[in-house]
C-alpha cells in the first residue's frame, strides 16, 4: 500500500505537467496559427516599424524606441480610422510635450518641488491612463511624460539636451504616427478587402463544410477539423478589436458586434459537433443528414451576401426546434437564425452605415464622461502612482538608474481588476524576458558583432519586428505579449546609436521589470482592487438593467427626449458588452479555491452574451420603427398593446438582471401571450378598417416575432442556471451592490 504511494505521488507530477505542457503548446499553436488577413496586417506593421528604425538611427532621434512601437499601436481596420488615431496620438503627445515643458520650468529646480512633480507627473500619467478610452492615445500621453522624469533625473547632462529629449519623447510619437497612416493608405489599396469579412467569411465557411461533411455521413477531414478547432480556439476577439478600432458609425459597430458574436458561437457549436460525432459516431437518419445539409445551404448564402454587402433574407429555421439525435444541431440553427436579425430593417450592411433618426455622428469623446465623478478613476490613480513611486525611490535610494524600467512597467501593467492587471504582468514580464533577453541580448553576443552596415540590422530588426506583429495580431489573451517584445528589443537597440557591448543594461532592465512587477502585486493589487468576476456579473446586470430602461423609453410622450436617453444607454450598453468580454479573459488569472465555480459562471455569460447582444440590436430597430410614429398617433387598442408587451419585455428582462444578482426574482410575464396580443390588435386595425396591413406594420410584426423568439429561450437558460441552485455563488463585490446571495471565497 506504501509502495503504491509513493508510486501515484511520483506519477502524478510526471502526469500533470505533461498534460500542462500539451495544452500550453496545443495554446500557443492556436494562438499562432495563420488566419486570413493575419499576414497583411503583420506586415503593415513590420514595414512600418522598419521605415520609422531608419529615420532614427539616420537622423539619430533620442528615445526612438518610443516611434517604433507606434507603429504595432496604431495599426486599425481602415486608413482612415488609422489617420483618426494617428491625429488623437500626435494630440496627446503635443500635450505632453507642452505639460512637461511648462511643469519643469517651474518645479524642478528644488528638489522638493521636483519631488512634487514627479508624484503629480504618476498621478496624472495613470489618471490618463483610465480616463482616456483609446490604449494608444492614453498611452502617447502618459508615456512620453512618465519618461520625462528619468530624463530630468540625468543631472551628467546639461539642461537644454533634457529639454529636447524630453520633446524629442513626443515628437516621435508623432514620426510613428505619421508613418503608420502613410503606410496604412498604400496597403489599402493594394489589398482592399478587410480583415473583418475575411475573418466572418472564413469562419463561416469552416461551418458549412463540417455540416456538408456530416450531412454526407463522411468523416470529417482533417483540413476541416484543422480550420473548426483553430477558430474556435483564436476566438472573436480580433474581430472585435477591429471592429472598436474601424471608426464606423455606433449602429454599425454594435449591429456587427452581435453578427461577430453569434458566428462565434456558431464556431464554437460546431467544433462540440465535431468532436461529439467523431468520438461517438452513428448512422444518422435521414431527416438530420437534411437539416444539415439546408443548414450548410443557409450558412453560403450568409457568406455570399456577407462578400456581396447585402443581407440574408430572414431565416426560419423554427420547423427543426424539435430536438435532434445530432447533438449541437438545433442550437447551430437556432443560432444561425439569429444572424440577420440585427440588421432587420436594413437591406443591406452599407445602409445600416447611413445615419437614422436615432443616431449620430460618431465623435469618440477624448475622455470618458464620469472622468472627475468617478471616484474610482482617483483609486486607480492613486494605486498606480503610488507603486511607481516606490520603484522611483528604490531605484533612486540603490543608485541604481537601470531599474527605470520598473516606472514603465508600472504604467503598463495597470489594469481594473485583479486578472486584467495579472494578465498584463505575465505578458510583460514574458515579453521582456523573449524581446529583452532572448532577441536582445542574444542578439548583441552572437549576431551583431558579425554586421557592418545597416542592411544587416535592418534584416534583424525586422525578422524581430514580424515576430512581435505576429504576436500582437493574436488574441487578447497575448496579443500584448507582441507589443512588450518589441519594447524590449526596441529599448536596447534603438536607445543608442552604437551597438551596446554590455551586457549589464538588458540586465538592469530585466531587474527594473520584476522590481515593477513586484510593486504593483504588492501595493497595485491590494488596493481597492476587485476580481474579474465581480466586474463581469456587475457589468452584464447593468446591460440587463439598462435594456429594460431603454424598452421603457419607448412609452414616452416626447419622442425627442426619448431618442435622447436610446441613444445614451445604447453607447453604455455597447461599452458593457466590451467589459464582459475583457474580464471574461481575465478572470483565467485568476486562482483560489473558488476559480472553478468563477469558471462556470463565466461560460454560463458568455454562452448568453451573443443572444443579448442580438436581442438589443432587434429592441434598437423596433424602436427605430416605432418611434416614426409616436405612441399618441396609434389608435387606442393598438397603443395599449404595444404598452403591454414592451412592459412585459422590460419586466422579463429585470426578472433576468434579479436572476444573475442572485435575488429572488418575482415570476416572469408571458412575453409570448402579450406579442400575440400585439400583433393581433394590428391585423384586427387594418381588418375593422378594410385597408391591407402597411409594409411598415409588417415590419413591426416581424420584429415582435423576432424579439419573442431571442427572449423567450434567453429567459430560459438563465433562469435554469440559477433556479437549479438558487444559493449559487458569486462575487463578493456584487453582493454588496446587487445584493448577491452567496460569497467566493
Amino acid at each position: 500500500m506504501a509502495s503504491r504511494s509513493v508510486a501515484a505521488s511520483t506519477i502524478t507530477p510526471e502526469r500533470t505537467f505533461e498534460q500542462a505542457s500539451t495544452w500550453f503548446w496545443g495554446f500557443l499553436k492556436n494562438e499562432l496559427a495563420p488566419y486570413p488577413g493575419r499576414a497583411w496586417v503583420a506586415a503593415r506593421m513590420t514595414i512600418s516599424a522598419t521605415i520609422v528604425m531608419y529615420l532614427v538611427m539616420t537622423f539619430q532621434l533620442p528615445g526612438g524606441f518610443v516611434a517604433a512601437i507606434y507603429a504595432i499601436v496604431l495599426s486599425r481596420e481602415s486608413p482612415g480610422a488609422t489617420l483618426r488615431s494617428g491625429l488623437r496620438n500626435a494630440i496627446a503627445a503635443t500635450a505632453a510635450m507642452v505639460y512637461t515643458t511648462l511643469s519643469v520650468a517651474m518645479l524642478v529646480d528644488d528638489p522638493l518641488t521636483h519631488f512634487l512633480w514627479i508624484m503629480g507627473t504618476l498621478f496624472l500619467a495613470f489618471f490618463a491612463m483610465r480616463v482616456i478610452p483609446d490604449f494608444g492615445t492614453a498611452v502617447s500621453f502618459s508615456l512620453p511624460a512618465v519618461l520625462a522624469i528619468t530624463v530630468w533625473d540625468a543631472n551628467t547632462v546639461n539642461v537644454n539636451t533634457r529639454i529636447s529629449n524630453a520633446l524629442w519623447l513626443g515628437g516621435l510619437v508623432i514620426v510613428g504616427a505619421a508613418v503608420t497612416v502613410a503606410v496604412e493608405y498604400v496597403f489599402r489599396n493594394v489589398h482592399p478587402t478587410t480583415a473583418l469579412t475575411e475573418g466572418l467569411e472564413s469562419r463561416l465557411k469552416a461551418v458549412e463544410d463540417i455540416l456538408r461533411e456530416i450531412g454526407a455521413s463522411l468523416p470529417v477531414s482533417a483540413q476541416t477539423d484543422k480550420a473548426i478547432s483553430q477558430y474556435s480556439g483564436l476566438g472573436t476577439s480580433s474581430l472585435r478589436r477591429i471592429l472598436l478600432r474601424s471608426g464606423y458609425n455606433l449602429r454599425f459597430i454594435a449591429q456587427m458586434n452581435a453578427v461577430v458574436a453569434l458566428v462565434g458561437r456558431l464556431v464554437d457549436l460546431a467544433a462540440s459537433m465535431r468532436i461529439t460525432y467523431t468520438d461517438h459516431p452513428a448512422a444518422l437518419n435521414k431527416e438530420d443528414r437534411e437539416r444539415c445539409s439546408h443548414l450548410a445551404d443557409n450558412i453560403a448564402d450568409l457568406r455570399r451576401h456577407l462578400l456581396a454587402g447585402r443581407l440574408s433574407q430572414h431565416i426560419d429555421l423554427s420547423v427543426h426546434e424539435r430536438p435532434s439525435n445530432l447533438a449541437f444541431l438545433s442550437a447551430m440553427e437556432r443560432t444561425v437564425a439569429l444572424i440577420p436579425q440585427p440588421f432587420s430593417g436594413a437591406k443591406t450592411t452599407s445602409a445600416s452605415l447611413k445615419r437614422a433618426r436615432m443616431d449620430e455622428d460618431r465623435h469618440q469623446s477624448l475622455i470618458t464622461p464620469d472622468a472627475f465623478s468617478n471616484p474610482a478613476h482617483l483609486q486607480f490613480a492613486v494605486r498606480g502612482a503610488l507603486a511607481a513611486l516606490v520603484c522611483y525611490v528604490i531605484y533612486n535610494a540603490t543608485d541604481w538608474p537601470g531599474l527605470k524600467s520598473s516606472i514603465i512597467t508600472c504604467l503598463i501593467t495597470a489594469a481594473t481588476t485583479i486578472g486584467s492587471s495579472r494578465q498584463r504582468q505575465i505578458l510583460r514580464f514574458g515579453g521582456f524576458v523573449i524581446g529583452g533577453i532572448i532577441f536582445g541580448m542574444g542578439a548583441q553576443v552572437f549576431v551583431l558583432p558579425h554586421l557592418d552596415s545597416i542592411v544587416g540590422f535592418t534584416v534583424l530588426f525586422a525578422l524581430v519586428t514580424a515576430i512581435a506583429a505576429w504576436i500582437a495580431t493574436a488574441t487578447s489573451r497575448i496579443s500584448f505579449l507582441g507589443l512588450q517584445l518589441a519594447l524590449a528589443f526596441n529599448i536596447i537597440h534603438l536607445n543608442e546609436f552604437t551597438i551596446q557591448t554590455s551586457l549589464a543594461v538588458a540586465r538592469d532592465r530585466l531587474v527594473g521589470v520584476l522590481l515593477g512587477l513586484i510593486s504593483m502585486w504588492l501595493i497595485f493589487d491590494r488596493l481597492w482592487v476587485r476580481n474579474a468576476l465581480d466586474e463581469m456579473q456587475s457589468a452584464f446586470a447593468r446591460n440587463l438593467q439598462m435594456f429594460a430602461e431603454l424598452t421603457r423609453q419607448l412609452r414616452k410622450l416626447d419622442s425627442n427626449k426619448a431618442i435622447k436617453r436610446i441613444r445614451q444607454l445604447r453607447e453604455q450598453i455597447n461599452n458593457g458588452f466590451a467589459v464582459v468580454r475583457a474580464q471574461s479573459d481575465a478572470i483565467l488569472f485568476e486562482f483560489g479555491p473558488s476559480r472553478q465555480r468563477k469558471l462556470e459562471i463565466r461560460e454560463d455569460m458568455r454562452r448568453w452574451d451573443p443572444s443579448l447582444r442580438t436581442l438589443v440590436q432587434v429592441q434598437l430597430t423596433f424602436s427605430h420603427y416605432r418611434l416614426q410614429r409616436p405612441l399618441q398617433n396609434l389608435p387606442p387598442a393598438v397603443a395599449g398593446a404595444e404598452i403591454a408587451f414592451n412592459d412585459d419585455i422590460a419586466r422579463m428582462i429585470e426578472v433576468m438582471a434579479d436572476e444573475v444578482c442572485g435575488k429572488n426574482p418575482d415570476s416572469a410575464p408571458d412575453v409570448r401571450a402579450s406579442a400575440g396580443r400585439f400583433e393581433e390588435a394590428i391585423r384586427k386595425y387594418y381588418a375593422e378598417n378594410g385597408l391591407p396591413i402597411a409594409p411598415q406594420a409588417s415590419d413591426v410584426i416581424s420584429l415582435i416575432h423576432d424579439l419573442t423568439f431571442v427572449l423567450v429561450p434567453l429567459y430560459g437558460d438563465i433562469h435554469s442556471v440559477f433556479a437549479s441552485n438558487r444559493q449559487a455563488v458569486v462575487g463578493p463585490g456584487v453582493q454588496g451592490r446587487l445584493g448577491v446571495v452567496g460569497t467566493l471565497k
